[in-house]
């Protein structure tokens, strides 16, 4: 795999600026150089995890599926992500019932335990090596008043659902994390990581042996709704269908006013990884003496967690910044690591990349049915999308398929945007990011100088 990250001036070897998960699972084209046919039960735009996630199951159930795909299957979100299996969304139980409702809130929070469940079903079921394993999951506090409001929380939700977390001490965290600047975790037993890139090879091949046309290298460019169907215009001819399927996230772009329409209510964010060189096991237990997965409660967090079996460290850090090269950005992520954990400072990157996801205004995963057109769309997935994009594809899937199994809170919610907003947040994220930095990391710093116990 090509390297495009030289290192003139050190012995070290060069920072491939390619994500880790290449390695194992390198991405492939798929019938690009055939015809592409000129009908189709249902068109799917997007070959992530979502866009093949419904085109299985319709497969499945007898439809002939197309799947365009811009790039080459997988080449965006669906492997350039950290992995992680969880059961949580954005906000928080207490915040959701605030907004929503008691009884909506519940329904939420059961069907993100619900895709992780299936999750976890599908790889055994289908058989998908992808390195799937639930080691749990800690999330440190920033503050006394942080570790309180997740207890709150946690006991709240706890009187209407079972949740497999529990709370820890500050006094007792020492076995989670190895800093003394978090003031207690919170941990999640149930949940779990994977091999992003194994995982999407994995889906890929099931759909493609259901009988799935997957076409790389195909650009969905415009789009036209009648009585009839769908008319798709790509640089690759036209194709016409009964349904058409949006599944493509953060990379919904174009000129056409569908594309124009969903982009409008996404939220495009970028961060960064970093892979180190393989580490001895003294090393990775300073930094994560349970070798669980690590975040914090702030919100441009820092996430860390082991790779096995090579013995290395993943770290996703520097939400909405900038780096000129892959070099300078693996040691700000570095650095930003070695704040928790100062046995990283010193340790070699041998991967770097960057990385987009969608957010949208509410904080919550959309599916569901275009009123003014008619076409089926799942977009939006706000970080949660290695676990709920597969079971939010089914659940799409039999919606189209007319089955009860369809049926999901998430469905044909109001889809929010904003007054102006076009879609390119670029302009305001420096302005978003620096203050999240001065609300998060400024109550950190007062909590730590009260405190006489931190280093």
């Amino acid at each position: 795999m090509e390297n495009r990250d030289y290192n003139e001036h050190s012995c070290r070897p060069a920072i491939r600026d390619y994500p880790f998960w290449q390695e194992r699972s390198p991405l492939r084209s798929v019938v690009d150089d055939q015809v592409l046919p000129t009908q189709a039960d249902s068109v799917i735009v997007g070959a992530g995890y979502s866009g093949l996630s419904v085109a299985l199951h319709l497969a499945r159930a007898g439809r002939d599926v197309v799947v365009l795909e811009k790039d080459r299957p997988g080449e965006h979100a669906s492997t350039l992500n950290f992995g992680a299996c969880g059961r949580t969304i954005r906000h928080k139980f207490t915040k959701v019932a605030s907004d929503y409702g008691l009884e909506t809130a519940i329904r939420i929070f059961r069907e993100a335990k619900a895709w992780l469940d299936y999750t976890v079903d599908f790889i055994d079921r289908e058989q998908i090596d992808c390195g799937f394993t639930q080691a749990g999951r800690v999330y440190g506090a920033h503050t006394p008043e942080a570790f309180t409001a997740m207890a709150r929380d946690l006991e709240y939700q706890q009187q209407y659902m079972p949740v497999d977390s529990v709370m820890i001490s500050r006094l007792e965290q020492k076995n989670e994390v190895c800093s003394d600047n978090f003031f207690g975790v919170q941990l999640l037993n149930d949940v779990g990581h994977l091999d992003p890139g194994r995982y999407h090879a994995g889906l890929l091949q099931r759909a493609l042996d259901s009988g799935v046309r997957v076409y790389s290298g195909c650009r969905a460019d415009a789009f036209e709704c009648g009585r009839e169907g769908y008319g798709v215009k790509t640089n690759r001819g036209r194709i016409r269908a009964k349904e058409l399927i949006l599944c493509t996230n953060a990379q919904t772009l174009g000129a056409d006013p569908l594309l124009k329409k969903f982009r409008r209510r996404l939220i495009p964010v970028h961060c960064w990884s970093v892979v180190t060189e393989p580490l001895e096991d003294q090393i990775i237990r300073q930094a994560l003496p349970s070798e669980r997965m690590q975040l914090e409660t702030i919100l441009l967090y820092t996430a860390v967690r082991v790779i096995d079996p090579d013995r290395r460290i993943l770290v996703c850090a520097q939400h909405l910044y900038d780096h000129e090269n892959v070099r300078t950005a693996a040691a700000a992520v570095l650095d930003q690591a070695a704040e928790r954990m100062p046995v990283l400072k010193d340790v070699r990157a041998d991967y770097c990349w960057y990385g987009q996801f969608a957010m949208t205004f509410d904080w919550l995963p959309h599916l569901g049915t275009d009123p003014t057109t008619g076409i089926h769309y799942l977009i939006g997935l706000v970080g949660t999308g290695v676990p709920a994009s597969g079971y939010l594809g089914w659940k799409l899937a039999n919606r189209i398929l007319g089955n009860s199994e369809g049926e999901t809170v998430f469905a044909d919610r109001p889809f929010p945007t904003r007054p102006f907003y076009n879609g390119n947040p670029a302009w305001v994220l420096p302005a978003v990011r620096e203050y999240y930095r001065f609300k998060d990391l400024g109550a950190w710093k007062k909590a730590l100088e009260k405190d006489p116990h931190s280093r």
